[in-house]
């Protein structure tokens, strides 16, 4: 999570758009290890989100690059200068390389309604089954008590909705999690959430919310 001492209003979306064809569905770990190589000093820095690179979803589990395909870093203002040296650099990333252009500052924008393709909460007690499994069901409910108390921390007042279970792989090991959406927000909140995000796993694209696009964009 961003540290406390960072206020919503100074934290912003830094776009560079990217030039290349294609990279893996699950890229957030690769995409993280590409950047650190470009820049160690970014390396478990916490104060760094890392979008979810948009684009479509192939039938080989690659995702292809629009036209219009953009690396977006959420970062305090104050640190853009440590990342800006990522312009005009080449990053490989699960064996397709690709071309970083110079970057835009957008601010961010407060909305009603925020999404966030995947949440990744550490939850202390693995529910299962008496067989062993997994229980499905008991995790949800664990995961979505815990977003609840780190909305409360927040001071965000919301009913979050887990619009569909997924997960990451990193080190090998598959984490599962939520995308989530929050609805209801007034505008302080909204920023508070996307300045400091919910959940771990920041820097790989994980809790890392957007405004809700289309129809389910309406209001409070």
């Amino acid at each position: 999570m961003m540290p406390a001492d960072v206020l919503p209003l100074d934290v912003v979306d830094l776009v560079f758009p990217l030039r290349g064809r294609r990279l893996p569905m699950d890229h957030g770990y690769l995409l993280y290890g590409a950047l650190c190589r470009v820049l160690p000093s970014i390396h478990d820095a916490p104060w760094l989100g890392v979008h979810p690179v948009r684009g479509r979803r192939r039938v080989d589990g690659m995702l292809s690059f629009s036209p219009h395909a953009q690396l977006v870093l959420r970062l305090p203002a104050e640190r853009i200068p440590e990342v800006l040296p990522l312009a005009g650099k080449a990053l490989i990333v699960g064996g397709n390389r690709f071309f970083v252009g110079a970057p835009r500052v957008q601010r961010l924008i407060p909305a009603a309604s925020l999404d966030a393709r995947l949440v990744v909460i550490r939850l202390t007690q693995i529910p299962r089954r008496s067989d062993g499994t997994l229980d499905k069901a008991a995790m949800q409910a664990q995961f979505l008590d815990e977003l609840l108390r780190q909305l409360e921390r927040l001071d965000v007042r919301c009913s979050p909705q887990l619009t569909g279970r997924q997960e990451i792989v990193v080190h090998d090991r598959r984490l599962l999690g939520w995308s989530v959406r929050l609805c209801g927000l007034d505008p302080e909140a909204s920023l508070r959430v996307q300045a400091y995000g919910l959940g771990g796993k920041r820097a790989l694209g994980c809790g890392v919310f957007v405004p809700t696009r289309g129809k389910a964009a309406g209001g409070r």
